[in-house]
């Protein structure tokens, strides 16, 4: 899990690193471009060297002069004296002579607010001048090489920096990732152990603590439970292997007995293996049926097996064709349950009810027998099997059955007799 941890930390700084030098790529490209799309005006060097080329008696000749207009320039030649020798399209508010602090100004500078640039010939200067706001005159034609030196270091000093920036909160969140992991590390070592001690539920890391907590306290009373339960079902198994083997013992022993008794073994061990077997059922196969079909089937069989009982169903909802997402042979065993026992255990009238609401189906069977003892409905609720195997074993089945069907189960004592229900929540009704 560290390493895992450290691998995608690494990938979330390679990731930053390399966003960077992409966006610095992209601070070039946009540079680039805008240098070399900046081509409405053209380069005052290639103005002149055009010029100089076409020039015949005068520099301002007529194919000079048509290439100037179309370019949107402008363009005086003057002496060495500062004299206006030529000139195209000048200004009128220009003068005709410049002196040396003129030339000096608007050569480094601008001319009335135009960007103009000056070439030397053998009799003097000519001057382009190009639209104003056109383009930007630099006021120094110098660049300090120390000043170069200076900038590149400063600039590397800045990269430096920033990767020792980077690589400081690398560590410093490699450290807190650390603090935050080792006690899930330990804890998850320990889990299922004897001397797991419970984490401390706070931080960023809290609702995991309290998953692995709950996991351990699931395990814990998984355990006490599966020991008791043991207990209980040895304790059961036990009374009936002492009667058998008395009665082995005996000169005639009496076969009926042995028979019972190894019949209720049977049935410890196969409500035993059921319980065991519902923790690795697949719910996705459970399919929707109709729970009017399974509840009248059990009725009838067991009014055949026992023809002189009385048992009655009352059916009140008004969708017959309800349905719920079940498996049919569990469902069965989970009613079986509760009725065999209403059987077994009493003599009265049982009922069976069905009833529905908005969200709601509800399954109640009753009984008019003396019921359970509170001690045994507490464990059965608890899933504490110490004890009530013979009775409730059953009992406990059809609620974990029920709780496989994502259904509530309750049970209660009624004057007189036994009540228990299975209630079906936010079903799909068809």
């Amino acid at each position: 899990m560290f390493n895992y941890i450290l691998k995608r930390f690494k990938k979330i700084v390679i990731r930053i690193l390399s966003l960077l030098f992409f966006l610095l790529f992209l601070l070039m490209i946009f540079l680039y471009l805008n240098y070399r799309l900046n081509n409405k005006y053209p380069n005052p060097n290639y103005i002149y060297s055009y010029v100089k080329e076409n020039k015949t008696d005068t520099y301002l000749n007529k194919k000079n002069t048509a290439f100037l207009q179309e370019k949107d320039i402008w363009a005086i030649r003057l002496d060495k004296d500062g004299n206006l020798i030529e000139s195209f399209n000048k200004p009128k508010e220009l003068k005709n002579k410049f002196d040396i602090r003129d030339v000096a100004r608007f050569a480094r500078y601008y001319l009335a607010d135009y960007p103009v640039f000056t070439y030397v010939l053998d009799d003097g200067l000519i001057v382009f001048a190009y639209p104003k706001h056109s383009l930007d005159k630099l006021p120094s034609n110098y660049y300090s090489y120390s000043k170069f030196i200076f900038n590149i270091i400063l600039v590397l000093v800045f990269v430096i920096l920033f990767l020792l920036f980077v690589y400081v909160l690398y560590k410093l969140d490699i450290k807190n990732i650390l603090k935050n992991i080792l006690p899930l590390q330990r804890a998850i070592d320990k889990l299922y152990e004897d001397d797991y001690e419970k984490l401390d539920e706070y931080g960023e890391l809290k609702d995991l603590m309290a998953t692995i907590n709950e996991a351990n306290e699931k395990y814990k009373n998984l355990k006490k439970s599966q020991c008791k339960w043991i207990r209980g079902v040895s304790h059961d198994v036990r009374t009936p292997l002492a009667k058998i083997s008395w009665e082995v013992n005996k000169k005639n022993p009496d076969k009926k007995l042995i028979q019972d008794e190894v019949l209720k073994i049977s049935n410890i061990l196969e409500g035993l293996n059921l319980t065991i077997s519902l923790s690795n059922i697949d719910k996705e196969n459970f399919t929707c049926e109709n729970p009017l079909k399974i509840i009248r089937k059990l009725i009838v069989d067991k009014l055949n097996e026992n023809p002189d009982r009385d048992i009655t169903f009352e059916n009140n909802i008004e969708n017959q064709d309800i349905k719920i997402k079940l498996d049919e042979n569990l469902f069965y065993r989970m009613l079986e349950n509760i009725l065999k026992n209403a059987l077994t255990y009493t003599s009265g009238k049982i009922k069976v009810v069905l009833n529905e609401s908005k969200d709601m189906i509800s399954i109640t069977i009753s009984d008019e027998g003396c019921g359970l003892s509170e001690d045994i409905i507490r464990r059965i609720n608890e899933e504490d099997l110490t004890n009530i195997t013979k009775h409730g074993l059953g009992l406990f089945i059809s609620k974990q059955i029920a709780e496989l069907h994502d259904a509530e189960f309750i049970i209660n004592n009624k004057n007189p007799g036994l009540e228990v229900s299975f209630v079906f929540k936010g079903r799909s009704q068809f």
